[in-house]
């Protein structure tokens, strides 16, 4: 290779020294169906999370983290655009959302970045635009055919070996010449729950298995010996994950660019197991469980930030917060439409600006129903969002036993000022 003249190179060296370091990779993690109270490093009395309670130390920890929606396409869309449900539009799986809202990706990729996604969960795959942006989207690897449905998924054996194995072949043969944006959805903590036998065993010495079917037991009785197998198989299929999510970890950190990283690992949404009833699974209600999810961040070491580590942080974020802290680690402006903010302040020891968070879920006529919640008030409302449903004080009543609509208490006026965010607003 022809060397440059000392002079030229000492001037290219003295511009890339005034220009900064490069821009850092940024890794997006999301797991399925995790709820935030099945962390360990939230106050969980199981060693579900080893893996994210130790990468937890090295970053911030986001205790009060929401979705937008209490199911992966309002929750992954919104994440991906920071926009709510009402306004992408993605709220239902037979329904068009706006193909043309700006998307983390397609930002990242107009910027220079090379844009990969693997998922496994067919809820995000190309038909529904969230292939949108990405260079290359991997959603046929685990389905292996277009039309695979979710059950199909979900009832098979475990999906995370196979993803981890694409996830490293990309970070093998990656562009050398781009910073690289990597997103990676984990499946298998969704129902059902069949993790293998020896994490099974971690949580319980029933030698019965969970029952399949999780999906259809809302509604239903179950004896307390069985929602005990049911809990045990989502913990085992929780550490499972986690045990997986340590390995790009490791070879991420171990990578000449390790140091020039920043990485989230988040849920799309939690999980109910009958809190306050018959209620079971996902999608159909916006309490905490379904809501509630794992969010860790973690800067870019390189870029000279005054980054905490092991940063516990109370105050409320949603997920419509990262594509915008993603762009700030990158340095670009996100679009003006955007309702997120960039959480990298947060990193660095700024309080969180507490505002309002809508919610949406809309599985079926049924369930349909709209949210807001702050920090301290939660209320939703169902078609046609004129009456309140439901409203809770989330610091006197955190499992949301006392709705004080059905009570009849007069509700604050701190909580009655969120009624004008249920109407929802077409995209």
């Amino acid at each position: 290779m022809k060397r440059l003249p000392p002079l030229l190179a000492l001037a290219l060296a003295l511009t890339a020294h005034a220009e900064g370091p490069a821009k850092p990779d940024l890794i997006l993690l999301v797991l399925d169906s995790v709820r935030a109270d099945h962390v360990t490093c939230n106050g969980y009395h199981r060693e579900t999370t080893p893996v994210l309670d130790a990468f937890a130390k090295t970053g911030a920890n986001f205790t009060q983290a929401v979705v937008s929606g209490s199911w992966t396409q309002p929750s992954v869309m919104s994440l991906f655009t920071s926009l709510p449900p009402d306004l992408h539009g993605r709220v239902h799986w037979s329904r068009p959302h706006d193909a043309g809202a700006a998307t983390l990706a397609g930002i990242l990729r107009d910027a220079g970045y090379q844009t990969v996604g693997i998922t496994a969960n067919t809820m995000s795959n190309r038909r529904f635009g969230f292939d949108k942006g990405f260079d290359h989207y991997d959603d046929y690897t685990v389905a292996l055919r277009p039309d695979v449905s979710l059950s199909d998924i979900s009832g098979q054996a475990a999906t995370s070996p196979v993803l981890n194995r694409l996830a490293e072949g990309w970070l093998e043969r990656r562009d050398p010449d781009r910073p690289l944006f990597l997103f990676i959805f984990y499946m298998d903590p969704h129902w059902d729950y069949h993790p293998p036998a020896d994490y099974y065993a971690l949580f319980t010495d029933d030698p019965i298995p969970a029952r399949k079917g999780i999906g259809s037991l809302d509604g239903k009785e179950v004896s307390p010996a069985e929602r005990a197998r049911i809990v045990a198989a989502y913990d085992g299929e929780i550490r499972y994950t986690d045990t997986h999510v340590g390995h790009p970890l490791r070879t991420i950190e171990n990578s000449p660019r390790g140091k020039n990283t920043a990485i989230a690992i988040c849920a799309d949404h939690g999980e109910a197991f009958w809190e306050r009833g018959l209620i079971v699974a996902h999608g159909s209600n916006l309490h905490e469980e379904e809501i509630r999810v794992p969010l860790m961040i973690r800067g870019p070491e390189a870029s000279g930030d005054a980054f905490a580590k092991g940063t516990v942080i109370k105050e409320q974020v949603g997920l419509i917060d990262l594509a915008p802290t993603f762009l700030d680690f990158a340095g670009i402006t996100p679009p003006e439409v955007w309702h997120g903010k960039s959480l990298r302040p947060a990193l660095s020891g700024t309080a969180v600006p507490e505002r309002p968070l809508v919610l949406d879920t809309r599985v079926t006529p049924k369930t349909t129903m709209r949210g807001v919640r702050t920090s301290r008030y939660k209320i939703t409302a169902r078609p046609p969002f004129t009456e309140l449903y439901e409203a809770y004080d989330l610091q006197t009543d955190p499992k949301e036993l006392n709705n004080l609509v059905k009570s009849g208490a007069p509700l604050p006026d701190a909580a009655t000022a969120l009624i004008p965010l249920l109407k929802p607003r077409e995209p």
